[in-house]
């Protein structure tokens, strides 16, 4: 089994510069959506977050970084610093981005030292810079020696295009890889076989990002044990056994009584549209703590999503009776989460790599299994077949006249009938659950809708 960043398939640019510059603006406003939180104070993005963005007709890996603070700041800050130090080393182009109002600070010179000696193609942005009358502001970023500041309004979208211009003059030359099918973020899911796109879910501190950074084997996502350090949507692309993956990291969803600030809430929206742009999703729950009602609650975030999903146990590492305390936990999660059916339950420790990969490895069957397309004869058959059993055990038989599959991700089924008010919850569930025995599809999540027919 191999695990590896994906990284190098795609020409690769990075936002970086200080905090509250308007980084996470710029590039919202490069890929035409909102895909970082942007407020009006510092240190808003922590993690790096990555896109798929298409200038002209090229494809690029876009970069947002946190804010660099080269000195000083506690370790969260550090943190932040080194993994935008470390998008810029890795990036083709670099996005430096100025604040045009403050003009350049000490903070922006000493960045500039630290990206000369990189070597990379640097795009210098001036951003703030509201009307024409301010560009003069901008002059003062010509002694960085960095080349001709572009002066913008990323809240405004002025100056937008000379910046894409500029990066599209800077990219090395057309990669294979961006004639490649697959890595597209727009809402359509790509084929699974592409890439399978998998969102890791769970409350705040449960160890998502320490399982995102053990799965693509580098410290990818800021970590602290802190609640709520991630709060962006942050994407990492890896490749495993010659099969891709995005990892979604998702920010940690509490009850909305203890959600605190706009930007954990603006966190928690887009964490539950992701949730519905992902194949599957892997839940982790505090092995120590056992399954809460916000795990509860989160677990009906995924069963409304249609989403396959495995429950994984974190933190089992630090269990002292694992047998014990399984059967405990499986108790709650049997009471508790009962809804999600017979989703995979299993143990794993992000911390020291305990079955984190066999985590991957279980969702992988499941979103194959939930994209799977059955024949309309074969469901029909099958329908004959519950419809004698009915009525040979002398129950009540619904007047049901055809089925057919409508969707899949889940698996969607249309049953046509005379009349659906007649038909009873206990039927609707006996046949759900008879459906899903005699498709294989026990282990995910169905969507079934009887129709009134217009053929009598």
């Amino acid at each position: 089994m191999t695990t590896t960043r994906s990284r190098g398939r795609l020409p690769s640019v990075a936002i970086v510069g200080r905090p509250n510059v308007g980084k996470s603006t710029l590039f919202n406003r490069l890929l035409g959506s909102r895909e970082a939180i942007v407020l009006n104070f510092p240190g808003v993005t922590r993690d790096r977050i990555e896109r798929i963005w298409r200038p002209g007709d090229r494809v690029v890996e876009l970069t947002d970084t946190g804010g660099l603070v080269p000195e000083g700041g506690d370790e969260l800050v550090r943190e932040v610093t080194r993994q935008a130090m470390q998008a810029a080393r890795e990036a083709d182009v670099v996005v430096f981005v100025l604040d045009g109002r403050s003009g350049v600070t000490p903070l922006d010179e000493a960045i500039a030292e630290i990206l000369r000696p990189l070597g990379r193609r640097v795009v210098l942005v001036v951003n703030k810079i509201d009307v024409e009358q301010h560009q003069p502001l901008s002059l003062d970023a010509w002694r960085l020696g960095l080349g001709d500041p572009i002066p913008v309004s990323a809240e405004h979208a002025r100056g937008v295009q000379e910046v894409v211009d500029a990066v599209l003059a800077l990219l090395p030359a057309r990669s294979p890889a961006e004639d490649e099918p697959g890595g597209d973020d727009s809402g359509a899911l790509p084929d699974p076989h592409d890439e399978l796109h998998v969102a890791i879910v769970g409350r705040p501190n449960v160890g998502k990002s320490s399982l995102v950074n053990r799965l693509c084997g580098e410290e990818r996502v800021a970590v602290s044990t802190r609640p709520g350090t991630t709060r962006d949507v942050v994407d990492v692309r890896i490749v495993r056994d010659g099969r891709r993956f995005c990892l979604v990291d998702t920010a940690g969803i509490r009850r909305r009584a203890r959600v605190e600030t706009r930007d954990e809430s603006v966190g928690i929206l887009l964490t539950r549209r992701r949730l519905a742009r992902c194949h599957g999703a892997i839940l982790l729950i505090d092995a120590g703590e056992g399954v809460t009602s916000q795990d509860q609650a989160i677990a009906g975030e995924i069963r409304e999503s249609g989403r396959p999903v495995v429950i994984a146990y974190n933190k089992w590492d630090l269990v002292e009776d694992p047998d014990r305390r399984r059967a405990e936990i499986d108790e709650q999660a049997s009471r508790r989460l009962g809804f999600l059916g017979r989703a995979p339950r299993m143990s794993v420790s992000a911390r020291t790599g305990q079955r984190a990969f066999r985590v991957l490895d279980r969702l992988v069957p499941l979103v194959e299994t939930a994209s799977t397309r059955v024949p309309t004869p074969a469901l029909n058959r099958f329908l004959d077949g519950v419809l004698r059993q009915q009525a040979a055990a002398g129950g009540d038989t619904p007047r049901l006249l055809y089925i057919t599959q409508t969707g899949v991700l889940p698996p969607r089924f249309v049953v046509f009938c005379r009349s659906p008010a007649e038909i009873r919850k206990s039927f609707r569930t006996f046949f759900e659950h008879r459906l899903a025995e005699a498709f294989g599809l026990t282990e995910v999540p169905l969507a079934v809708t009887f129709r009134a027919s217009k053929r009598r």
